[in-house]
């Protein structure tokens, strides 16, 4: 299942079928990562999957529409992910804040020691007055890590009763993403990171791109995808692949040599089941051969705020 959110609808592409009209959808949260022995909800045979309507509320991929879950009240909500062993969804609030959502019960809880991890006064964003909780990583073994535009990155083994921070706010990271074994990768304005043991250790490189700035990342096994462009109002984005520990090369084959702007946070999916990404002017593109050729997909579809395998 590849789905897709836009500014005004969620769409599955994999069954050309739109599941919800007239809504914003802001974060999609796989209760697995693509490739994995996926669970299945209780009414049917489709992965579990999570989204972020409006920044407003949470519901649930019920077949071919959207099941409520709850409201969440207060801050606006940016990201979200879940976590197959609690079976909770964790979600990012506006101002760099943390809630766990329990869809058992419809309980939500904020995480009140991420509130109180060191430096958080000193945390700025330069896009906008407060921090944002830009993206969220869920580990093979259960660690939560926490990307905070401009924060830093925060990890967790204990379901979030205490924090250490594994990459300073300075490297300035737009997302976090894991995958496999212990593998973590990461797009900031320093490069590319990724981290072989769980988040705890980090390189970073800038070889074979264009430029440093990143803003988007996906993995595939030892294979990682990185979005790289001149800087937040670029005019010239772009697409690389690498194995973990190498270089990147571009991604051309089916592609424009660039594009226009940044290939964002949360607009680049990859696993088993192929290499996707869309952009801001309505178009997606597909891999099916871990990222050696790209083709599009015939028709725009909105402009994507985020797209994910399932």
């Amino acid at each position: 299942m590849l789905l897709l959110g836009t500014n005004d609808h969620l769409e599955d592409l994999d069954r050309e079928y739109s599941i919800g009209e007239g809504v914003s959808v802001t974060a999609i949260a796989p209760m697995t990562r693509p490739g994995a022995n996926t669970q299945s909800t209780p009414n049917d045979r489709h992965p579990e999957v999570y989204v972020v309507l409006d920044a407003q509320r949470l519901a649930r991929v019920d077949g071919f529409g959207l099941a409520p879950v709850v409201a969440l009240d207060g801050r606006r909500a940016q990201s979200a992910a879940g976590t197959p062993a609690a079976r909770v969804v964790l979600v990012g609030l506006e101002g760099g804040h943390l809630a766990v959502v329990d869809p058992a019960s419809n309980d939500v809880e904020a995480v009140t020691a991420f509130d109180d991890v060191p430096g958080r006064d000193d945390w700025e964003n330069p896009a906008g007055p407060f921090p944002d909780l830009r993206s969220i990583a869920v580990t093979s073994t259960g660690t939560w890590l926490v990307n905070v535009h401009v924060g830093g990155v925060w990890r967790s083994t204990d379901r979030g009763a205490s924090w250490a921070n594994v990459v300073p706010p300075e490297d300035d990271v737009h997302e976090v993403v894991a995958g496999e074994a212990g593998r973590v990768v990461a797009a900031a304005a320093v490069g590319f990171g990724w981290s072989l043991d769980d988040g705890v250790s980090w390189e970073w490189t800038t070889d074979g791109l264009h430029a440093s700035y990143c803003r988007a990342v996906a993995v595939d096994g030892d294979i990682a995808f990185v979005t790289a462009s001149t800087g937040p109002s670029t005019a010239d984005g772009r697409l690389y692949r690498g194995p973990l520990g190498s270089g990147f090369a571009q991604c051309r084959e089916g592609l424009p040599e660039s594009f226009p702007f940044n290939l964002d946070t949360g607009c680049l999916s990859a696993g088993a089941v192929g290499v996707a990404f869309g952009t801001r002017d309505g178009r997606v593109w597909r891999s099916y051969d871990t990222g050696q050729r790209f083709e599009a997909v015939p028709e725009r579809v909105g402009r994507v705020q985020v797209l994910r395998f399932a």
